[in-house]
């Protein structure tokens, strides 16, 4: 592009990252919308930890990476600009209402977890995959397939289980 063709549409540095962090965020939660939609279709298997994981893979292949990558250069930069931090914040919520709402579903039919339990799973499930995805995005993928990233949520969720205080 032209020198001066992004402060034509952008006058400050500011004002480009603000707009980075909407388009990032209106494009995730285009893509989690999607994926509530999806997750009523059994033949797409985009539900539980193995949906959550095909999810996650997708990170690891564009245009997904590069909007990670974006993501977390924007993270950084959010812990020093509150404006950018509400941006940023909605698509957020919706990752970890999805990873609440896959731990949720991998309790038994019929059982009602305590919701400090959910809680907490939904806590270290969300804390795991930005791991995993920081991987991808490092350009050193911990993990090559949802198969192996599937045994791994359930692992970290029945972890947290087994660690709870009676």
């Amino acid at each position: 592009m032209p020198a001066g063709t992004a402060s034509f549409y952008f006058r400050t540095r500011k004002a480009l990252l603000h707009a980075a962090a909407a388009r990032v965020a209106e494009l995730d939660v285009a893509d989690f919308s999607r994926m509530a939609e999806l997750a009523g279709d059994p033949a797409m298997q985009f539900t539980g930890t193995a949906g959550l994981a095909r999810i996650v893979m997708y990170v690891n292949s564009e245009p997904w990476l590069t909007r990670a990558r974006a993501r977390y250069e924007l993270a950084l930069l959010a812990g020093r600009d509150a404006e950018l931090a509400t941006t940023l914040d909605e698509s957020a919520e919706r990752l970890y209402t999805l990873a609440r709402d896959v731990v949720a579903q991998w309790h038994p039919d019929g059982s009602a977890p305590e919701p400090a339990l959910v809680e907490d799973q939904a806590i270290a499930t969300l804390a795991f995959i930005n791991g995993i995805m920081l991987t991808f995005v490092a350009g050193q993928p911990a993990v090559d397939n949802a198969d192996h990233l599937d045994r791994l949520l359930q692992g970290v969720i029945a972890g947290v289980a087994a660690v709870r205080p009676d």
